[in-house]
């Protein structure tokens, strides 16, 4: 290398000055690599070789007219309006086409509507009706109206910046909240540093050319904010593009796409964080390696996902299949007015199963991609118009990858706006009251409802006959017969994927209730895992224990002799579905065993009676073992309930139909010693959460002072 060579490398470095004389040999140089970074779009560079240049060689209106445009990509709008304007101002019919666009799409970015509309149609009188870019001008018209009309949203409170320790001036996108951790936020950013480096779109390293391959990352919310993002993990991330897309199965199996382009290549399994070792294809009719994207687990059996195969509306549209016993059912389009002759992506379905969140860039935006929000009616089957949430978590940038947080309190998207650091950043929005479709949970849409025809074409509602599952000891519950019965309320649980299973195990008595009823809660247990291993979500799965309190045959006769025939009929175990939100369109009855003449017991019947409707239970301790304090006999309507896999059990107390009951109740727990009691509702047997109660509150009055609680 030459002397002159090397101080001209220091110089582009800053750090030396260079004799004027120097600088006007290597002005053009100056100008070749500046204009070689420009066209391979490395705009800070682009920007010091070409302000150096414009130093030594002032007035080249072509320089500076890329000066503006690297700075309006570097988000530095101000900046890039004073070279915008110097250059108009000296020549204000230059022929330039990007001079007047990004002069224009600088005004739109900043929410200068008005003034964007008048450079926007600057940008048409100096270009020819074929230019490339006069449709997506036009369009850009029609969305500064709309910036001029979309009123601020009511509900929102803040919209906040993740922060430098999360953004970068790289590229965050696809934020996607844990499942298991309130305070985790995974994510995906191309930026410096990342496992592939710099490659091509062949995946081949290159240093000029190449862009950043994008890895997967989380980050955790402190009392400071949010932290230094951390990567997922070596065997995760690998030099080909890798993006965290969804969760299923309660957060225990992980979707990521893996590409050598964000636009094809293909989805993959990471199983309770076996990294690189069961990492299967998803099998699906999402075809990632043709260009489908924005995949959405609505539940485990219901994928959403935007697509451009023929015969959609046009660009990207919206799609959605679910999983039968058969797989994956053919994907279908969600037709006008969710889909548009515009790009429609990155789904989210609340768990209202009914409320539709996604990003278009259809010209009722603001700018780009902005999220807009339909809902769908059961009654008539059909969606409503979208509706765009607007400002501030819209903005004249592009806004996608909207998704709610597990208590509907904020909400997460990815935007390319100017008060980002880099390409798109991450941000988080703060709502003024939970969002209601986050915290109420009832039929999908694509489930009938009660007395209304299917859209699939199926019966309103199925007539299903559940039998009673018996046992004589632990070790037959889950023999051949009751695996058959099993199976088919799995089933039913992978076609109805929002509905509870209950599951309740009932037995003859055996010695003290206490140590009924926790057998008998181990019993439910060993019936979860059976569920779980034929496809039911552990989530899904709530256990309950009567011991021996309800009896459906007498377990002696009048005189003392026991029965053992009654006994083994009392030794069983009742499955079902609820869903307190909407009717299944199921008609479910039990089968039990008929009981002979002379020894019937009404207890089942009883139970079903005093469950109906709204109730209360009284919570008197949480252990993770058994409890054998006496003080537990002294109230009456024990229950252990718990949940699948959870390890912890609920002891309860009582079933009363007021909240002033079981707030006596409540206080004679605590005078036998008992020092948190809790109360607690159910509907039709079913425990309700506040928020769930809260949704219920107009159905059932007696809710109103159990929410205030």
């Amino acid at each position: 290398m030459t002397l002159l060579k090397q101080v001209l490398k220091i110089a582009l470095l800053g750090l030396v000055a260079l004799p004027n004389i120097v600088w006007s040999q290597k002005a053009a140089d100056l100008k070749r690599v500046g204009e070689k970074h420009f066209a391979n779009e490395r705009w800070a560079d682009a920007a010091e070789a070409l302000k150096r240049y414009q130093e030594e060689k002032p007035g080249d209106l072509s320089v500076l007219a890329k000066l503006g445009i690297c700075y309006y990509r570097l988000n530095q709008p101000q900046t890039a309006l004073q070279y915008f304007e110097f250059v108009l101002q000296r020549n204000p019919r230059t022929p330039d086409a990007d001079v007047h666009y990004y002069y224009a799409r600088t005004l739109h970015g900043l929410g200068e509507y008005e003034r964007a509309i008048v450079a926007y149609k600057g940008f048409l009188r100096v270009t020819p009706e074929k230019h490339a870019l006069r449709a997506n001008v036009l369009d850009n018209l029609r969305r500064c109206v709309s910036g001029l009309k979309t009123p601020i949203s009511p509900d929102v409170i803040l919209v906040e910046n993740l922060g430098d320790r999360v953004n970068s001036t790289g590229d965050e996108f696809a934020p996607l909240p844990s499942v298991n951790f309130p305070d985790r936020l995974y994510f995906s950013a191309a930026r410096e540093n990342t496992t592939g480096g710099l490659r091509n779109d062949e995946g081949y390293e290159d240093a000029e050319k190449g862009r950043w391959r994008s890895d997967m990352f989380f980050t955790q919310r402190t009392p400071a904010g949010w932290n230094y993002a951390t990567l997922l993990g070596d065997l995760l991330n690998t030099p080909r593009n890798e993006v965290a897309l969804d969760f299923t199965n309660d957060g225990r199996v992980l979707y990521f796409f893996r590409g050598f382009t964000l636009y094809s290549g293909e989805i993959l399994t990471d199983t309770a964080g076996k990294a690189a070792v069961e990492n299967h294809p998803l099998q699906s009719p999402m075809l990632p390696e043709e260009g489908d994207t924005g995949l959405f687990f609505a539940t485990d059996s219901l994928l959403l996902f935007a697509s451009r195969r023929p015969g959609g509306q046009g660009g990207l549209d919206l799609y959605y299949t679910f999983r039968a016993d058969t797989g994956w059912a053919e994907a279908r389009n969600f037709g006008a007015p969710i889909n548009s002759p515009y790009d429609e992506t990155t789904p989210f379905l609340a768990r209202d199963g009914r409320t539709l969140y996604f990003s278009s860039n259809r010209t009722e935006s603001i700018g780009g991609l902005d999220v807009f929000r339909s809902i769908f009616d059961p009654a008539k089957q059909t969606w409503s118009d979208p509706v765009n949430i607007g400002p501030p978590i819209n903005s004249p940038g592009d806004d996608a990858f909207f998704r709610l947080s597990a208590d509907g309190q904020r909400a997460f998207f990815a935007s390319d706006r100017f008060d980002s650091y880099g390409q798109r950043d991450l941000f988080e929005a703060f709502f003024k009251q939970a969002r209601e479709e986050q915290l109420t949970q009832r039929a999908l849409f694509t489930q009938p409802i009660a007395g209304q025809a299917a859209p699939t074409g199926s019966a309103t509602v199925q007539e299903v006959a559940l039998p009673v599952l018996y046992y004589q000891s632990d070790a037959d519950i889950l023999k051949e017969a009751n695996r058959r019965a099993l199976q088919e309320v799995a089933r039913l649980a992978r076609e109805y994927p929002d509905a509870r299973v209950l599951v309740r195990v009932h037995t003859d008595p055996s010695g003290a209730a206490k140590f009924d009823l926790y057998q008998g809660i181990k019993r439910a247990e060993i019936v979860a895992k059976g569920l779980i291993e034929h496809g039911v979500s552990a989530r899904r799965i709530t256990l309950q224990s009567f011991g021996a309190a309800y009896p459906v045959a007498l377990n002696a006769l009048p005189d003392g002799r026991p029965t053992p025939e009654g006994q083994q009929l009392n030794r069983r175990i009742e499955i079902g579905l609820a869903n307190v939100w909407e009717p299944l369109p199921l008609r479910l009855t039990l089968q039990p065993r008929p009981t002979p003449p002379g020894l019937e017991a009404y207890g089942g019947a009883l139970l079903a009676e005093r469950s109906a409707g709204l109730t209360f239970r009284v919570e008197m301790l949480s252990a993770r073992q058994v409890v054998t304090d006496d003080a537990l006999g002294m109230f009456s309507d024990l229950v252990i309930e718990s949940e699948a896999e959870s390890g912890s059990y609920r002891y309860c107390a009582g079933l009363v139909h007021t909240y002033a009951e079981a707030l006596t109740l409540q206080r004679e727990l605590k005078a036998a010693g008992f020092p948190d009691p809790i109360i607690w509702a159910y509907v039709d047997g079913v425990r309700l959460s506040r928020s769930e109660a809260a949704g219920l509150s107009s159905q059932y009055p007696e809710l109103a002072p159990y929410v205030r609680q």
